[in-house]
């Protein structure tokens, strides 16, 4: 008998224990209205990055493993909300909060800013960056998309960073490289090479600029998250961008490379591109917009690309010069009926990271870059 009682108490101290054991992880929180709330999903344990379909606009979601969210630009208004909503959709489906915590309007064309203020319509913006509240494009057909968000920016926290700032997101390093025609005159700090001479500078061709003086000023960035590296110039123009990297290379070498100006033959100078050497890029070009021959031979001779990633399939040149199906997230022409789909990557703080394409579910996996040996190291072995 004694054994017996000995024995059912002895489980009774383990219950406690196993319940423990099997309790489900903590859930995210939110404030609303000043109360801690239960989040709508727990943060990715990857930083997460969307680029999605908006026609050959631009806009790049980022979700940070701390739950904050970045907007770098708002795509084309207008179409019946098109962009708008696809915005909408994904945001819904992957913020940890329905709200944007950070948005970037890197220049004041309706393809980037076309949907900023239509969003703060739907969801709580808690800050704003661009390059200030003037427009260099007069036009009455120029400037619609920047007299649209004017109303919504006077309301709004809106900051103007200089080169060199970094964005108060968490998570994740968002530098500014470029904004309001002004450029970093430094290299930006913890980017693997940067500040190194640049040898292609002499192969530099400069071009004139078209009739589009709003791309002088857009804001550029470097993004940072643990040993992974990103740039993303927006629609800055082709000499600016060798300003960046010669005669030294102020930005260094990245994993990824999204294509200045949606693989448009105004920006994307090889100069800058092969400098940086990325492993894969990343296009939001539409079917006849961005994606030219030139695009396609510039990014695809840098040294030790991988993989060129494409919004749409490109009318612009061959079946065989576009890359293979899987790495294309849109095959459609038909700019508002089809669905949109995106292309998501997934970085990790060790420099590894995964591409995914959304129509097909290919996920391309890419390892750490190997370590580079420093010059110095470089020359004592080639003395030895």
């Amino acid at each position: 008998m004694r054994k017996t009682m000995l024995f059912l108490a002895a489980m009774m101290l383990l219950v406690p224990m196993a319940v423990v054991h099997t309790q489900a992880p903590p859930q995210a929180t939110q404030v609303v209205n000043g109360a801690v709330a239960p989040a709508l999903r727990n943060p990715p344990t990857t930083l997460d990055i969307y680029s999605i379909d908006t026609e050959g606009g631009k806009a790049t979601l980022y979700v940070s493993p701390t739950g904050q969210t970045l907007l770098f630009d708002t795509g084309t208004g207008g179409d019946n909300n098109r962009d708008a909503d696809r915005l909408t959709d994904l945001i819904k489906m992957v913020a940890v909060e329905p709200q944007l915590d950070h948005v970037i309007v890197s220049h004041y064309h309706g393809d980037h800013v076309g949907n900023a203020a239509e969003l703060t319509k739907r969801f709580p913006v808690r800050h704003f960056y661009d390059h200030g509240a003037w427009t260099v494009e007069g036009q009455t057909n120029r400037r619609t998309g920047f007299d649209s968000y004017l109303p919504a920016r006077a309301t709004a926290h809106a900051m103007v960073p200089k080169p060199g700032t970094k964005i108060p997101v968490t998570g994740f390093d968002f530098t500014v490289v470029s904004n309001a025609g002004e450029l970093i005159t430094s290299p930006v700090p913890g980017m693997t090479g940067a500040g190194a001479p640049n040898p292609l500078c002499r192969e530099f061709v400069p071009r004139v600029q078209d009739a589009t003086p709003e791309n002088a000023d857009a804001l550029g960035a470097v993004v940072k998250y643990g040993n992974f590296r990103l740039v993303d110039l927006a629609d800055l123009i082709w000499n600016m961008e060798k300003e960046l990297v010669c005669p030294n290379n102020l930005l260094g070498t990245v994993d990824a490379y999204f294509t200045s100006r949606h693989g448009t033959d105004w920006a994307g100078n090889p100069v800058m591109v092969h400098a940086i050497r990325p492993r894969v890029a990343i296009m939001n070009n539409s079917p006849r917009k961005g994606g030219t021959p030139e695009t396609f031979r510039i990014v695809k001779s840098s040294p030790g690309l991988l993989d060129f990633w494409q919004i749409h399939y490109s009318e612009n040149v061959s079946k065989e010069t576009n890359s293979p199906e899987p790495f294309i997230a849109n095959m459609d022409a038909t700019p508002t009926s089809h669905k949109a789909y995106y292309i998501k990557l997934s970085a990790r703080t060790d420099g590894s990271f995964s591409i995914t394409n959304e129509r097909t579910g290919f996920t391309k996996n890419y390892p750490a870059a190997a370590k580079a040996a420093t010059p110095s190291a470089s020359a004592s072995a080639s003395k030895q």
